[in-house]
């Protein structure tokens, strides 16, 4: 049961990233984003810095969503996943409440309702499966790596030595 739960909320996490993708191509293909004050005497004709920079941030979040979703068994990408949400929760409360770029609509409030949605459940859901508990050696990976390569010196002196 505890595994159907973890693929569950994989497949959330994805679904999230992918929601992510969709609102960077909406990025390039509108131009005008919806953050951003919208009179006409703020923009260049054919300006549209505000939209690829959305469009970007939204690509780099959703890569570390999908990461978070493949790598969930890792603290520090999971941590990585969260802070990710968090951030943009404020980047669109504060546009919409503080900088007054734009209204309280469904493009701001959508977006932060699914990324509360999915922190609470990177808060709660690998906690309470115990994925970072769950590993048969308590060594880091950096001691797992300088163990590989101690390994791999012996092996490649061993061959030395055989060689005439």
């Amino acid at each position: 049961m505890e595994r159907k739960l973890l693929y569950a909320f994989r497949g959330w996490i994805a679904f999230v990233a992918f929601m992510d993708l969709g609102t960077a191509v909406r990025c390039y293909i509108e131009r005008r984003s919806f953050l951003g004050d919208h009179s006409e005497t703020q923009f260049i004709e054919g300006d549209y810095t505000i939209s690829r920079i959305l469009g970007i941030y939204c690509i780099l979040k959703a890569v570390a969503l999908v990461h978070c979703t493949l790598y969930i068994h890792y603290k520090p990408v999971v941590s990585m996943g969260g802070c990710s949400l968090a951030i943009t929760m404020v980047l669109y409360m504060t546009e919409a409440l503080y900088f007054r770029s734009t209204t309280l609509n469904f493009y701001v409030i959508f977006p932060c309702i699914l990324n509360s949605m999915t922190l609470v459940g990177l808060l709660y859901i690998p906690r309470r499966l115990r994925l970072w508990e769950q590993r048969g050696d308590n060594d880091d990976e950096n001691s797992q790596l300088l163990k590989q390569m101690g390994g791999y010196k012996k092996r490649s002196r061993a061959h030395k030595n055989k060689t005439p």
